[in-house]
């Protein structure tokens, strides 16, 4: 009788603490559960990531999962370094977008887009409060 054909042993186990790809970024995550591969080549696991709602539980392929030594969590810091440094470079290359946060501060300085409107005809007293009632104008006036 011929040797029967076993499938090796996956290289992780159920419940194991690993380290696993999510886009470009690796997260420290675990096991909990596996199966054979669809196409009969290695291994899919059904990996939570630390941290993150159980929603986000996913069955990844074997090559997504590292092992969780010293060296796959430097790369897992270095990933994050590199991530930091790539939108500090796209927050300081683009103008600011004139949101909510920019509008009130332009306004608040006197420089927004709508010019003299804003300013002067009507109405805020130099502390910005609102519009003067005719009292205070009177008064004034006649000092």
């Amino acid at each position: 009788m011929p040797p029967s054909k076993q499938k090796p042993e996956p290289p992780f186990q159920k419940d194991e603490r690993v380290l696993c790809f999510h886009m470009d970024m690796l997260y420290e995550a675990k096991i909990l559960d596996i199966m054979p591969a669809e196409n009969g080549e290695g291994w899919q696991y059904k990996i939570h990531y630390k941290g993150w709602k159980s929603s986000w539980d996913d069955w990844v392929p074997q090559d997504r999962v590292r092992k969780f030594t010293d060296e796959n969590k430097e790369l897992a810091a270095q990933l994050v370094a590199q991530y930091k440094a790539l939108q500090q470079g796209k927050n300081s290359k683009q103008p600011k977008k004139g949101g909510a946060k920019g509008a009130a501060a332009a306004a608040s300085d006197g420089n927004s887009g709508r010019g003299s409107e804003e300013r002067g005809a009507g109405g805020t007293t130099s502390s910005g409060r609102g519009p003067r009632r005719a009292r205070d104008y009177d008064l004034e006036q006649v000092g």
